[in-house]
């Protein structure tokens, strides 16, 4: 890793021809913004100054190699809408917010040169991809759109063998930091007993773990499944409901470059 703003789980090739895929999560120190102090926010809608956004779009970009006039970006709304998204779609809420894709927390594409990306800070970011064509795919799966199964219809998206994908499970809250009241408990049952353990209060809910059971149900094999203990509680990254709302939010990216 280069650059210690941004959290790049892997670049990813196979074949002879070279395929490059890149996705990552934006972790939350040495920018320039003051929501908070000196954050990497890339927001556009929580009051940060914009070009301190542009600035960090820009930071990243050039670590990733991938153009910010490539990304893409949908209105999230924690609901379980998926969205097909094409080369036609670059440039969507990446500058400014407001031109399109309103209410939608998934995006797919079988196209190369475009970026898929989506805030955070606590809600889970599904990254999947295929090793046999060029689909990608991002989810934003908070407990609403885990709830609406965002993760199995994202799959479900796919036109090809679900043998053939990867899902890697990424930078979210954990569940011991993460507790849920009676009502969130009941709208995402049934549960894997390990997703949720009790306490005096209510109940710690294990998103990560959820997500990846609802990837199974969809077809694919735990083995090529990937999740991440990296979380929103640690210092690296920015955390809403640990911050109470007063805090940055970050980048979940993934894409393939043209060649």
């Amino acid at each position: 890793m280069t650059n210690e703003n941004v959290f790049k789980e892997y670049k990813f090739y196979w074949g002879n021809d070279r395929r490059e895929l890149t996705f990552g999560y934006t972790k939350r120190h040495n920018g320039q913004s003051t929501y908070p102090k000196n954050s990497f926010n890339m927001a556009l809608y929580i009051g940060d100054e914009i070009d301190n956004v542009h600035a960090h779009q820009l930071a990243l970009a050039e670590e990733i190699d991938f153009p910010v006039s490539s990304w893409m970006l949908p209105i999230q709304k924690h609901g379980g809408n998926v969205l097909e998204v094409s080369k036609l779609d670059r440039g969507t809420n990446v500058k400014s917010l407001g031109q399109g894709m309103d209410n939608i927390d998934a995006v797919y594409t079988y196209d190369k040169g475009i970026l898929l990306t989506m805030n955070y800070a606590d809600c889970i970011p599904v990254y999947v991809y295929s090793v046999s064509d060029n689909f990608t795919g991002l989810a934003h799966a908070g407990w609403r759109g885990t709830a609406e199964k965002i993760t199995a219809e994202l799959i479900n998206s796919y036109r090809g063998s679900k043998n053939d994908l990867r899902v890697i499970i990424g930078v979210g809250i954990n569940q011991a930091y993460y507790e849920v009241d009676d009502a969130v408990i009941n709208a995402l049952k049934p549960l894997t007993g390990s997703a949720y353990q009790a306490t005096d209060s209510g109940w710690l809910l294990d998103l990560k773990e959820v997500n990846k059971h609802q990837a199974i149900e969809a077809g694919i094999n735990e083995a090529n499944i990937s999740v991440t203990g990296l979380g929103t509680e640690m210092d690296d990254f920015f955390s809403f409901r640990l911050e109470k709302g007063n805090t940055g939010r970050a980048l979940a990216f993934i894409g393939r470059r043209e060649e």
